[in-house]
């Protein structure tokens, strides 16, 4: 399986390498000279007072950071046309939802490179949106329309932000237009099923005070049966400079969500014992805020103070689709609330950054219909951090070191730590290699298990030297334990997880360019050595783009092939096939900055079935459409 797998990676990269001669169109260096820097961008190799990227809390071009990381701006939000944050990571190599292409905004679960839901640090702004009671964030519940970027580091990354033993998406909302008095933007989506999206947006700043204010709305009646959704949320920042010098920032949002999980119809085994007859709804209520205050208190010597809060209402329903009785009703009560400080010392050559963090948190769960002991849930617990990270510079060589100290509850400490280091080869390639220890605290809070940990190995390269092609590879290697089996009989184990991810992009030619990324993993429990079932092994995505500006034109035809590695033929997955969704966006006046744009997207282009359970099938072939302009 492994051979046949990676043949079927590399498949793709001769297609990639048959690119046409270059027209006069094209740099001295090869490229474009209008997208000369893409491939340098793309790498982060930018002078430090160049742009930077924020994902390992210190500043520093992305050629300095040893991970494998993705980065996601605005502008590329926009032109996919999505919902939720899941639709659009859905969209990443080596990231796959089980339930992907249902109705938008839906709860999903993830795997990043064959790590799950619970492994996966989802932060905002810095501060995390793990759910309390199974560490997990509901990233169908994160409006789009108010990023500004995202991060994902694929791997683990405990000795920067903690529990994260699988990998970090780290959300970055907008900040206020420094700009103008006043400016904004608007967006309306209709599709099949009453499948709407409504948004808005303002953003200014006045003397010292900036503002950014969003809100919309999600409606669906449901791609598939009781799948609806009725999903509102509004979000406001403020951004004040100091008069001397200095900035404090107020964040707050609030999101509402009623939602349709499934409505599964009885199904009997081959024994004859009934095996599905549910129909289970989720409703969503959230409020939280972020204070941060960024005061310099040296020329290369910054202080961060931050604090938040939120609280996180949930109520599950679960009945028999043949009786309207409930038979479960679960209500979970979470407030988190924390402080975080940190120094930050030097430029993106030499740099230290310490910290410490504290966070109390409190989880009430009731199940109103049963009264069974393990379902009646109260705790309240405090956890605490201190860490640092460095950067090493010496000529094109970058060490970056790491360490980290947990009070994860009151029977278990935790330390992590990493090792990364880059090489700058040329000034369009990177050599990257990294080791981290670190560790998640999966359903250690409700049920009293020990963290689970492990370690990670990767190395990997990036290049811009191959013409018109940018190209990444990364070997990774995972080996943890005390992973809990959370299909009913909750043992533990060990496990080992390695694989390989290549991604390319071709530079524009004749308005037109390609990317692909694939993904093998292969899991495995360490000591039997048998694989892991329901994970995906081979995971392929592609995109092909055209983009002519001086029509105003823009177009998207992205496929992604899974392999769920579903062994019982009971209960197949759909999978071996791809799924394509075709988007499409036209600027009414393509010489006007500010011009409307007319978008459609054809879901599910031809009509395929994708999934990792036949309880939970995708939706056919659907469409929307809409308008968005900016003032």
């Amino acid at each position: 399986m492994f051979n046949r797998s990676l043949t079927f990676g590399f498949f793709f990269l001769p297609l990639l390498l048959l690119i046409q001669s270059p027209s006069s169109a094209w740099s001295q260096d090869g490229l474009p000279r209008e997208d000369a820097d893409i491939i340098t961008s793309s790498l982060g190799l930018e002078t430090e007072e160049e742009r930077m990227t924020v994902t390992a809390r210190t500043p520093r071009p992305t050629s300095k950071i040893a991970e494998n990381v993705t980065v996601i701006s605005a502008e590329e939000i926009t032109r996919l046309n999505v919902h939720s944050l899941s639709e659009l990571l859905q969209t990443i190599p080596g990231i796959q939802f089980d339930k992907a292409g249902r109705t938008p905004g839906m709860y999903e679960f993830l795997t990043i490179q064959g790590a799950n839901s619970q492994h996966i640090l989802v932060l905002m702004d810095g501060v995390s949106q793990n759910e309390q009671g199974q560490n997990m964030a509901d990233l169908g519940a994160f409006p789009v329309q108010q990023i500004e970027r995202v991060e994902i580091i694929k791997g683990g990354a405990s000795a920067t932000w903690g529990q994260a033993l699988g990998g970090v998406v780290n959300i970055i909302t907008k900040v206020p237009n420094p700009d103008k008095l006043f400016s904004g933007a608007a967006s309306s989506s209709m599709g099949e099923r009453f499948t709407t999206d409504q948004r808005l947006e303002f953003s200014g700043t006045v003397d010292r005070l900036g503002y950014y204010l969003t809100g919309g709305i999600l409606h669906s009646d449901g791609l598939l049966a009781n799948n609806g959704i009725n999903q509102n949320n509004i979000f406001g920042k403020l951004a004040y400079e100091l008069p001397t010098k200095g900035r404090l920032t107020l964040s707050i949002g609030n999101s509402n969500s009623r939602r349709g999980i499934e409505e599964i119809p009885p199904k009997l085994d081959i024994s004859g014992q009934e095996v599905d007859n549910w129909h289970d709804n989720y409703d969503r209520k959230q409020l939280y805020s972020i204070i941060s205050f960024v005061y310099p208190l040296a020329q290369r010597l910054n202080l961060e103070l931050d604090g938040h809060y939120s609280y996180l209402k949930t109520e599950t329903r679960q009945r028999k689709v043949t009786s309207s009785n409930l038979s479960k009703q679960y209500v979970l009560n979470e407030t988190d609330s924390g402080t975080k400080g940190k120094l930050i010392w030097g430029n993106a050559r030499f740099n230290l950054t310490t910290g410490l963090e504290y966070e109390h948190d409190q989880i009430a769960q009731r199940d109103t219909v049963t009264t069974q002991p393990a379902a009646q849930i109260d705790k309240n617990f405090n956890r605490y951090g201190i860490f640092a990270n460095g950067t090493l510079s010496y000529g094109e060589l970058t060490i970056l070191p790491g360490i980290r100290y947990d009070r994860v509850d009151a029977d278990h400490n935790e330390v992590s730590y990493t090792l990364g280091a880059t090489y700058r080869l040329t000034e369009k390639s990177v050599l990257r290699s990294y080791f981290a220890r670190g560790y998640s605290r999966t359903l250690a809070v409700l049920n009293n298990y020990p963290p689970q940990k492990g370690w990670t190995a990767q190395v990997g390269a990036e290049t811009g030297d191959i013409p018109y092609l940018w190209l990444k590879g990364t070997l990774f290697y995972n080996d943890t334990w005390n992973m809990v089996d959370t299909s009913g009989t909750f043992t533990t184990s060990a496990q080992i997880r390695q694989g390989v991810e290549i991604e390319a992009r071709t530079i524009p030619l004749y308005d037109f360019s390609i990317s692909a990324g694939y993904t093998l993993t292969d899991l495995r429990d360490k000591k039997t050595r048998i694989r892991a079932e329901g994970i995906p092994g081979d995971l392929l995505k592609l995109a092909i783009t055209y983009q002519n500006s001086s029509w105003g034109l823009q177009s998207i035809l992205s496929g992604n092939y899974v392999w769920w590695n579903a062994a019982d033929p009971a209960y197949p997955a759909k999978d071996r096939n791809f799924l394509w969704n075709f988007r499409i966006t036209q600027k009414l006046l393509p010489a006007d900055e500010l011009s409307p744009e007319l978008f459609l997207t054809v879901n599910n282009l031809f009509n395929n079935a994708q999934y990792a359970m036949y309880q939970y099938p995708n939706a056919g072939r659907w469409l929307e459409g809409g308008m968005r302009f900016s003032f």
